[in-house]
Order: structure tokens, then C-alpha cells, then sequence
């Protein structure tokens, strides 16, 4: 958990999300993006609990474990991409690690991680000793948008969940581009908006607004914004399907939030779950044990999961938009 001062800071940073700096320069991408570090200093204690070391949403099958469910759709991915030992493969917006584990260790690439955050990347590194993963796996503090890699790094890149960070998605898969060699394949599964959304609607207008404030995630596109800039990058778009839509409604990708899942380690997501967590919370910081702020963290991400499940049964939202595509040879 962050220090007193540090999770204030904290939280001071991240209400400036609400207010973006006006250029798509590289240097307004660089100062969004510490502004969504700051935003995992507060959320990853909370993540962790209620997650593990997958910070994702995974479609799901009737009766599966969410731990399951993460491990198919991690390892699907790598299947997708055909890695193999040997390849060089960056995982962009990496979290703490756990689909970088996953995935090295079912496909037994050379898996580098780039990670905006210090603490994540620490957290990551441990996960990859503790895997035994040391000779194959590496972690780099960096922002994708401006990534410290040379130009054809890497055979293939994949991404959960973490392009929808960035305010600029052009520049983000400009330079993605940038990192793989010809003939380089991404797959990148991450937060849109469907073509359900009505933006003259009042509520679904609430409901995006919601979302995005609440998960850092601040201009999320829709999906044909995202296959644009795919495109406009000079990717070839092998294929794009959103995951979301095509899960079994008896087991839709928002169902840990609604408390659905039944098990102990399900109970932090659950809304009774979350709201005794936000409670404790509270109780905890007025006693002085845990930093001032985290009571109010607790409460953004109560606010932020409540807006997911809304946009994912008004169909306006999808966290599993993925899109396979090549760099030409």
C-alpha cells in the first residue's frame, strides 16, 4: 500500500485526468500517461485483492473459474500470435505481470514487459522469479506511446486491456509499428465503445462518462476508431472480433462485478463485497492504519465497476475488443 503522502499525492494527480492537457504531442502523451501511473499507485492494492495478478476481464464459459477463464484467454493469445521459444515479444501495458507469466510459460517466448508503473513492474519481477522465468522474461519501466526499444525489436506484441489508457491511440499504434519487424503480428484485446452507443442518449452519455473517469481510461474509442488506427498506422487488419458479444449470456464478462461467481476469493468483486471493502476501508483510515485516501479510492472503483456492468447489459461496452494484425513484410 502506498504511504501516507504518496496515495494524497496520489489521488490529487489523478483528479487531473478529469482535465487532459490539450496537445496529442508526445509530450502530452508522456504527461497523460503519469498521470495513469499515478492512478495504479491508488487502484493496485485494491486490484490485486479482488483479481489476482490478471487485471483483466476474460469471456467466460458456464461454470468457469475466472482464474480459468484468464488462463485460456491469455494462452489463446499466444496462440493466435504462434509464439514459439525464441521469439521476441513485448507485452504492452504488462499490469503486475500474470498474463506475461501465462504466456511465456505456455509458449516459452522471450517475453519482455513495458509497464508505465514502478510498482507494477516491481510486483512483475517478483511473479517472474517466483515462475522461475528469469532467463526468459524481462520488465522495462516505459510508456508505449514513447517505448525505449530500437525499431524492429520484436516479432510480436500483444495488450490486455491498456491502449484504452492513452489519450492519443494513433500515436500508441504508430508506435507499435515502429517496435516490430516486418512481418510482425499484434494482438491487442482492450476497451471500446460498440455500435450500440447512442450518444444523444442521456444515460448512455452517464454511463461513458462513468467508465472513462473511473478507470482512467479517458477518450475510449469506438470500435471502428480502433480498427482505423490500426489501419492508419500501416497495419494490415488480419481480423477483429469482439469477445464480449460473442460469450454465452449465462456467463457475460461483467458477472464478477454483479457477484455472480461463487467462491471466497470471488467476494471482493462482488457489489455486497466491494461495499464492505469501501466500509472497512473507511474504518481503517480514520484509525490511522491505512494512508488518508484510500477510502476515497475504494469509492472510485465502486463507481467505476457499478458504470461497467451498466454499459456491459445496455451492450455500449465492450472490454474484449480484439484485433489481430500485421506489419506488411
Amino acid at each position: 500500500m502506498a504511504s501516507r503522502s504518496d496515495l494524497s499525492a496520489a489521488l490529487d494527480d489523478y483528479r487531473g485526468l478529469r482535465n487532459p492537457p490539450a496537445s496529442s504531442s508526445r509530450d502530452g502523451a508522456r504527461s497523460h500517461s503519469a498521470l495513469v501511473s499515478r492512478y495504479y499507485d491508488i487502484v493496485t492494492p485494491f486490484y490485486e485483492y479482488a483479481w489476482g495478478n490478471s487485471f483483466h476481464f476474460s469471456p467466460r464459459r458456464v461454470g468457469e473459474r475466472l482464474a480459468d477463464a484468464h488462463r485460456r484467454h491469455e494462452e489463446g493469445v499466444a496462440r493466435l500470435l504462434d509464439l514459439r521459444p525464441g521469439m521476441r515479444v513485448v507485452d504492452v501495458g504488462c499490469g503486475v505481470g500474470g498474463p506475461l507469466v501465462t504466456i511465456a510459460r505456455a509458449s516459452g517466448a522471450t517475453v519482455t514487459g513495458l509497464n508505465i508503473n514502478a510498482r507494477q513492474i516491481a510486483i512483475a519481477e517478483r511473479l517472474v522469479r517466483k515462475a522461475g522465468l528469469e532467463g526468459t522474461c524481462r520488465l522495462v519501466l516505459g510508456d508505449f506511446t514513447d517505448a525505449p526499444f530500437d525499431p524492429g525489436q520484436f516479432e510480436a506484441a500483444y495488450s490486455f486491456e491498456a491502449i484504452c489508457h492513452t489519450e492519443d491511440t494513433d500515436l500508441a499504434f504508430r508506435e507499435l509499428f515502429r517496435l516490430l519487424r516486418p512481418g510482425g503480428e499484434i494482438a491487442i484485446v482492450d476497451w471500446c465503445l460498440t455500435g450500440r452507443l447512442d450518444a444523444t442518449d442521456a444515460t448512455h452519455r452517464d454511463v461513458r462518462d462513468r467508465i472513462e473517469i473511473g478507470n482512467a481510461t479517458p477518450d475510449l474509442q469506438t470500435l471502428e476508431e480502433q480498427l482505423a488506427a490500426v489501419r492508419s498506422a500501416g497495419f494490415e487488419v488480419l481480423s477483429s472480433t469482439d469477445q464480449a458479444a460473442q460469450s454465452d449470456p449465462r456467463a457475460p464478462w461483467y458477472g464478477p462485478l454483479q457477484g455472480r461467481d461463487r467462491s471466497l476469493s470471488s467476494l471482493a468483486r462482488s457489489p455486497a463485497g466491494r461495499r464492505f471493502t469501501a466500509a472497512f476501508t473507511r474504518a481503517l483510515e480514520r484509525c490511522r492504519i491505512l494512508p488518508k485516501g484510500s477510502a476515497a479510492a475504494a469509492e472510485i472503483l465502486n463507481v467505476a465497476a457499478d458504470a461497467l456492468v451498466e454499459g456491459g447489459e445496455l451492450g455500449i461496452f465492450t472490454p474484449s475488443f480484439l484485433v489481430h494484425a500485421r506489419k506488411p513484410a
